[in-house]
């Protein structure tokens, strides 16, 4: 969560236009591109188109020497979050423990996304030495049968899945540790829709603090037809709704507004500015610098430059100018898949205060003009 400080510097920077006044609110780093299963969703792991994931193919892994500058410069700049991501599965990085707890002696708040098919006892004890603060893990199906479909890969990973969330649940009570906080992930798509009742349960079951939903993401219409189908969806929000009541009967937290937000994307996207270039960065594996996830546009790299000079560098600021102009929001569609966006929330947020802001700003700059 933002500090004051942060939120202040953001609106400082936006009233400049183009220069950023705090550094991001959080970062998010694809750590390699090598995973072990074959999920049917996946851009760059899929059988079904199984794209290669973009820039430098030599380079698989994050390297470490990269993290050493990035988590210093970062936490120089006020950031406080960082999520350990990947075109791939990030227990597969070599040094990801090594990572983490680099990231926790500058400070940082680390979340790693994972399948969850590698939490054995020995790597669920690492886990809890490295003062990880969040794990979440994403799981598509609650049944083995399911699993072998959605994932591509024997059916006995999903009870690997479980296990190894029991396990951790154990062991974190048996040591007496609170961290790292579990959340079960379930990415909803056309086979599993009507399963997200017995997941809730299944997140009790295993011993997860929460549980979070998120609706499927196409590749620019590539895997279209595993999406949710359009006749579903308004009763499926609405069935999300009166989930939320035996979620918090159960105990366990949830995403389910922000969910919800990203459901109703294109209905509330319209003349909602994206604002993601002023509160994250994404730092892909192979050093290259986005403002997203989802955006095609390099803003830098790691290889030629520290972070702090790209955060505020030309490309950068040219961006945070295009995307904030009258026409920005054709602009992103063309550079990004923008469909069920997961910054909708935060761009929410920040418009429903900056919007008050705009018109003075808009005048003032008139005035200073020459």
């Amino acid at each position: 969560m933002a500090t004051l400080l942060q939120k202040a510097g953001l609106l400082r920077g936006l009233c400049n236009g183009e220069r950023a006044c705090t550094g991001p609110f959080y970062i998010t780093v694809d750590l390699t591109r090598r995973c072990n299963l074959r999920c049917f969703g996946c851009r760059f792991h899929s059988e079904e188109i199984g794209a290669p994931s973009p820039g430098d193919q030599q380079i698989a892994e994050f390297p470490f020497e990269w993290a050493e500058n990035l988590f210093s410069d970062v936490a120089t700049l006020g950031t406080r979050q960082l999520f350990l991501l990947g075109d791939g599965e990030p227990f597969l990085h070599p040094r990801l423990f090594d990572i983490i707890r680099l990231a926790k002696q500058h400070q940082l708040r680390a979340t790693i996304n994972t399948n969850g098919t590698f939490l054995d006892e020995a790597r669920v004890q690492q886990v809890i030495d490295s003062g990880l603060d969040e794990i979440h893990v994403s799981l598509w199906a609650c049944s083995a049968e399911s699993y072998a479909r959605q994932h591509g890969v024997d059916a006995s990973f999903f009870h690997r899945v479980l296990n190894g969330l029991k396990l951790l649940s154990a062991m974190k009570a048996e040591q007496r540790v609170r961290t790292p906080h579990v959340t079960l992930h379930h990415p909803i798509n056309c086979f599993n829709y009507n399963d997200v009742d017995k997941m809730v349960i299944l997140a009790k079951e295993t011993g997860c603090d929460a549980i979070s939903f998120s609706p499927f993401k196409t590749a620019r219409g590539q895997l279209a037809h595993y999406a949710l189908p359009a006749e579903e969806q308004t009763a499926l929000r609405n069935r999300m709704t009166a989930l939320q009541r035996q979620i918090e009967a159960l105990n366990l937290g949830h995403n389910l507004r922000r969910f919800l937000a990203r459901m109703a994307f294109h209905e509330i996207s319209h003349g909602l500015p994206c604002y993601v270039c002023w509160f994250h960065s994404r730092i892909k594996v192979d050093g290259t610098v986005v403002s997203c996830g989802r955006s095609m546009l390099a803003l830098g790299s790691l290889k030629t430059d520290r972070f702090p000079d790209i955060w505020n560098g030309e490309a950068y600021r040219a961006e945070r100018i295009r995307r904030l102009a009258p026409d920005g929001q054709q602009y992103r569609e063309e550079i990004a898949d923008c469909q069920v966006c997961g910054y909708v929330e935060d761009n929410q947020k920040i418009h429903r205060i900056f919007k008050h802001l705009q018109p003075f700003v808009r005048r003032f700059n008139k005035s200073s003009q020459p």
